[in-house]
């Protein structure tokens, strides 16, 4: 829980205490409380970390695997349906409010190429070419 105290801008309220009840982005502990929270909704829908990496989520889906990547506040999904995960995690049904959604050209440091074969996913390849 984090609090704040009301400075001389806020008038008569000027000096109590308010709790904030929202992340601030751009705090010390925003990434971690953005980390724990993102984690348990992940696990709510099914998701398990990777004994390698705490910030790759995967689940099986019987026929292929989905997997979620975060780094900081930045999220990779891949799946066959990444709008399906998209849809439980993104408001009204989820508690997040995404923005700009669309296949990734660049991803943390790299280049990713995607190949389609049909409507699914043939290649998916990720290289340092820009970096």
């Amino acid at each position: 829980m984090m609090y704040t105290r009301l400075g001389p801008e806020f008038g008569d309220q000027s000096g109590k205490l308010a709790i904030i009840r929202k992340a601030l982005y751009g705090l010390i502990g925003s990434c971690s409380q953005f980390h724990c929270h993102l984690c348990a909704e992940l696990k709510k829908i099914g998701f398990k970390p990777s004994k390698a990496d705490p910030d790759l989520w995967m689940r099986d889906a019987s026929d292929h695997y989905k997997y979620v990547a975060k780094y900081i506040d930045d999220i990779l999904i891949m799946s066959k349906d990444p709008n399906a995960i998209l849809d439980l995690l993104q408001k009204p049904k989820g508690p997040y409010k995404f923005k700009g959604f669309e296949s990734p050209e660049y991803y943390l440091g790299g280049d990713v190429k995607i190949n389609y074969g049909g409507d699914s996913i043939a290649e998916l390849s990720l290289s340092s070419k820009t970096y």
